[in-house]
């Protein structure tokens, strides 16, 4: 009897370590198959294709997105505009008349005693008018540089030149302007008349006018950066409807 209870014993011990064993190999076969399935899939022709198409479209979204801020970039730096007019405190308080400010139209004689007002010879858009004296020298060298520089660009487009001399002799005015090759209106102003009404010193002065004779843009004295803000102020001046 005890042998047969002993024999039970290990019958059913057996039995339950079998058990075991198939639970876990079954365990390991899921496991295994499971592997299997995950790596079927991720290598599948079909899976892959459209793991490459759903790279590629937002690979071309972030291109897309990337040239839309470049061009966006490109079109507010290629725009025209209007240079800024920086002046010292100092310079400033020598300004009667000032940006947004009507210039005077003054009524003046040129080299041969005639009379003209100012607002006869306002060009078609624009007028440039510089304030000048041949006791300066950059003054000099603005008249050189106005008609090839400017007038001859844009003429055709609707700009004028007045040139207004300020404190010579006629005669010495008109020498002066023959030697340059200035072949623009030359307006005189012996006494600083018309000139006290703009500003109290600094020669030579620029005052881009549009049609009304109103002042778009102007700069003191005269250099390279001043010839070129003029030449982006008229630009932008003529583009503007």
């Amino acid at each position: 009897m005890e042998n047969s209870n002993l024999s039970a014993r290990a019958f059913w011990g057996l039995l339950a370590v079998s058990c075991l064993a198939g639970c876990s190999d079954s365990g390991r076969v899921s496991s295994s198959r499971f592997a299997a399935d995950e790596k079927s899939a991720l290598t599948s022709p079909k899976k892959i294709e459209r793991a490459t198409e759903v790279n590629r479209t937002v690979s071309s979204e972030s291109q897309d997105s990337k040239h839309s801020r470049n061009t966006e970039k490109v079109v507010k730096t290629s725009g025209l505009i209007l240079p800024p007019i920086h002046l010292s405190k100092q310079h400033e308080a020598t300004c009667v008349v000032k940006q947004g400010d009507a210039l005077p139209d003054f009524e003046l004689q040129d080299t041969d005693g005639k009379k003209h007002q100012l607002s006869s010879l306002l060009g078609e858009r624009l007028t440039a008018v510089c304030f000048w004296s041949g006791k300066s020298p950059a003054a000099v060298q603005q008249l050189l540089d106005m008609e090839p520089e400017i007038l001859d660009t844009f003429a055709e487009k609707g700009l004028a030149v007045v040139a207004i001399n300020y404190g010579d002799e006629a005669g010495t005015a008109k020498r002066m302007v023959k030697q340059i090759g200035f072949t623009a209106p030359l307006l005189l102003d012996p006494k600083g008349t018309a000139f006290s009404q703009v500003a109290t010193h600094h020669l030579p002065r620029t005052y881009l006018l549009d049609k009304d004779g109103k002042v778009v843009w102007f700069d003191l004295e005269y250099s390279p950066s001043t010839r070129r803000h003029l030449r982006q102020a008229i630009e932008y001046s003529l583009a503007q409807p």
